[in-house]
This record gives structure tokens, C-alpha cells and sequence, in this order.
């Protein structure tokens, strides 16, 4: 049976200066005069007088102040929290954790890059919410293991943080690549799963392996399943089996990543989690612009998500690439008939049949579309 792509992105392929370690470790913009600014600023900078002070500002007395604080976000989505975590700002991590009892699983999301795609919902929230355990998501335990802090790693998890992370990054990878044994030990130790792949199937061990990091290896080793290719199960086995393996070329790494979207897309879809799938194409589209099948997938969604422009939109821009696809003619079809222009959908839905006469589906959604259609002439009579 053909195994299915594994989760993805990371791809350690050589260990970050330590200074560029952390993937977002600043706020992308200076403090404005905003408490949200401020609040970010002062987060990142450890400055707890000034978080307070911003908190306090955002109270209205409304009981609503940990939702309030929560939804402040940068341009790339990131909150406080992540901020404070990122740089191992440890009493505003406490504060912000203990006090305000922020979510320590809130994502990331950057509602400014989905809404220049046209892919962005109206409420933030539901983004966030539906997001974390999608790709291209980051939660404050990933920020805190980037920056190396134990003593936040150790908050964080006390609080309640989810130590398997999410699809793109899981904190023991994070851990594995960047040496960090102590840290290692301590999401070992909560029950972090080691035989998760990235995106080119390495487990942690093998990534610790792959830089040498022996003490890393012995870590992970006793908890690690049996790798089938490893030859000889042992420490210095998979360090040898690590390094008898070729470097990793950036392409390789880009199409394995496209390909473990496309699957975490289906998956997605079969949990009738559209909303997660469309993030989830819309992040792919970055590394492969020209695929035609991911502009189809994403027109689904929106389709099920009753967004009948951004269907069509997409559906349009597939059937641009790739005319003489009968999927990109229905795809268009049936956006037109969520937009209720039964006559348009009618045009689609038989240029459709030209490509794939036999096509089932197809013809039911052809009759059903001209039927609507002298439904519609017979009301106006």
C-alpha cells in the first residue's frame, strides 16, 4: 500500500545562525501611539510595567479583557504571547499566561496576506481557530523553543500547551535542529510524539543525526519507533545512516512540501474543514503559483464556505491555465449556480461536457442549472 506523503514543511537542511533562529522574532512595525502597538512592543521587549500599563487600557470594564488582548496582532499575526515567548521575556510570559490566562494554543495568522489573496474570512478568530492544525501556523511553545528558553518551554506546558504542535513545525523538530537537549528532554518528558515526519520524512532522531548531535540521539533513541531503513537500531547506527545520506537540495524540499499540502489539503477536506483546506492551498500556491489543481481546490472550498465570488474567482483562474481541463469548466459552473447566474453556469457546465462527454456529475449539474434557468424566464413571464 503506497504510504501517504508525510506532514510537512520542515526541512532541516543546515542549522540557522543562532541570531535568526527564532522565524518571526520581532514585531514588524514600531509602536504608533496604539495600546495594541505598544502592548506588542513592550511584549516583545520584555517591558512588563508597559504591558500592564496597555492592558489596562484596553479594559473597558466589559469582561471581555483576556479576549481583547488576545486578538491584538501584528501584521504577520502573531500576539503578544508568541512576542514575549520568542524572546524569552519570562515575566511578561508569566503575566500573560497566569493572569490574563491567554490561550497558550493560539496560532498565528496573517490576516493581511490572506486578505491580499482574497482568501480572508471576516473574523480573525475563526482564522485562528481553524488554522491550528493546519500549515503555516505558529503557537507560542514554538516560538519559546526557537528562543531557547526552558523556563517558558516549562510554562507554557504547565499551562496547558499542546507539545505536538502543529503540522508545520513540531517543537521537538525545532528542538532537534537547534541542539537544544535540556529542552529536548523536557517535551520527551510531556509526551511529545518523536515519530512524527517532516517533509522529507526525517523523524527527530534523524535530524538531531543529521547535526551531529549525539547526546540529542541517545534522547530520543529509547522512544523512538524502529526506522526500517536503518540497518544497524542503535545511537551510532542512525548517526551513520544520517550521514550516508545525500544533502538535501532546495528542490527537493519545495516538492515535498508541495505535496504534503496537497495531501494535508484532502485531508482537510474529507473532515469537511474548508476553511483550513483553503489556508492550506492558498499557502501551497507559494510554492508552485502555476499549479491549475490548486486554484480547483481552493474554488471547492470556497464553494462549501458559500463564498460564490471567490469560487468563481479561482475557478476562472484555473480554467486560465489549464482550458482544456473539464474540471476548471465545472468548478466555474458551480460557483456561478451558488451566485445564481444559472445561464453562465449553463455556458460552463457545457463546455464541460465538450471536454468529457460521459462525465455524470456534469450532466445532472447541466440539467439542474436549466432548469433553474426556465424557472427563472418563467417567473419573469
Amino acid at each position: 500500500m503506497m504510504m501517504p506523503p508525510p506532514p510537512f514543511p520542515p526541512s532541516f537542511a543546515r542549522r540557522p545562525p543562532r541570531e535568526a533562529e527564532n522565524p518571526k522574532p520581532r514585531p514588524t512595525s514600531p509602536p504608533r501611539g496604539s495600546p495594541g502597538d505598544i502592548l506588542l512592543h513592550a511584549a516583545f521587549e520584555g517591558n512588563l510595567r508597559v504591558v500592564k500599563k496597555m492592558v489596562k487600557a484596553l479594559d473597558e470594564g466589559d469582561g471581555r479583557l483576556t479576549e481583547k488582548v488576545a486578538a491584538v496582532r501584528d501584521s504577520n499575526g502573531l500576539g503578544p504571547l508568541h512576542l514575549a515567548a520568542g524572546r524569552a521575556r519570562m515575566p511578561v510570559c508569566r503575566y500573560l499566561v497566569e493572569e490574563l490566562r491567554l490561550d497558550v494554543n493560539a496560532a498565528d495568522c496573517n490576516k493581511d496576506i490572506l486578505s491580499a489573496k482574497a482568501t480572508c474570512c471576516q473574523d480573525l478568530m475563526e482564522i485562528v481557530m481553524h488554522t491550528k492544525k493546519a500549515w503555516g501556523v505558529y503557537m507560542p511553545l514554538v516560538t519559546a523553543v526557537y528562543a531557547g528558553s526552558l523556563s517558558c518551554v516549562k510554562l507554557l506546558i504547565e499551562a496547558g500547551a499542546d507539545v505536538q504542535g502543529v503540522v508545520k513545525e513540531t517543537p521537538l523538530m525545532v528542538a532537534a535542529a537547534n541542539g537544544l537537549t535540556d529542552i529536548l528532554k523536557c517535551l520527551v518528558q510531556a509526551g511529545a510524539d518523536p515519530n512524527v515526519h517532516d517533509c522529507l520524512g526525517q523523524t527527530p532522531v534523524e535530524i538531531a543525526a543529521r547535526f551531529g548531535s549525539r547526546k540529542d540521539v541517545k534522547v530520543l533513541f529509547p522512544v523512538t519507533s524502529r526506522i526500517p531503513a536503518v540497518r544497524h537500531w542503535s545511537v551510532d547506527g542512525i548517526i551513520s545512516y544520517a550521514n550516508s545520506r545525500p544533502p538535501v537540495k532546495n528542490k527537493d524540499v519545495r516538492s515535498a512540501m508541495l505535496a504534503g499540502g496537497k495531501f494535508q489539503g484532502r485531508e482537510a477536506v474529507k473532515n469537511k474543514d474548508y476553511l483550513a483546506a483553503a489556508y492550506i492551498y492558498t499557502e501551497a500556491m507559494d510554492l508552485d503559483p502555476g499549479d491549475a489543481t490548486l486554484y480547483a481546490n481552493r474554488s471547492f472550498c470556497w464553494f462549501h464556505l458559500g463564498e460564490g465570488k471567490k469560487a468563481l474567482m479561482d475557478a476562472q483562474t484555473c480554467r486560465a491555465m489549464r482550458p482544456s481541463w473539464s474540471k476548471a469548466c465545472y468548478r466555474e459552473g458551480a460557483a456561478l449556480m451558488l451566485l445564481k447566474d444559472y445561464e453562465k453556469a449553463c455556458d460552463a457546465f457545457l463546455d464541460a461536457l465538450k471536454l468529457e462527454p460521459g462525465n455524470v456529475e456534469t450532466k445532472s449539474a447541466l440539467r439542474e442549472a436549466e432548469s433553474l434557468k426556465i424557472s427563472r424566464s418563467a417567473a419573469k413571464e
